[in-house]
């Protein structure tokens, strides 16, 4: 059983989504809302650890880059 304070937004959302099919009226709007509010803060972390992944290969593949054209500057 996950803890409160240890809970994951992917878990935050499937109990909002749990206990809005219980409820009616307002109620029920808050707590789709939570569970939206939920997915998107998975989707912005996921989408942005793929964007850092790939600007640290973009960075590093420039580095080796510009190391090879120093070297090759170097030479005779």
């Amino acid at each position: 059983m996950n803890s409160p304070f240890n809970a994951n937004p992917l878990y935050i959302a499937e109990k909002a989504q749990h206990m809005a099919g219980k409820t009616d009226g307002t109620d029920c709007k808050v707590f789709q809302k939570v569970a939206l509010i939920s997915m998107c803060v998975m989707a912005a972390a996921g989408a942005s650890q793929v964007i850092l992944q790939l600007l640290k290969e973009l960075r590093r593949k420039d580095e080796h880059e510009r190391s090879g054209r120093e070297r090759s500057g170097r030479g005779r």
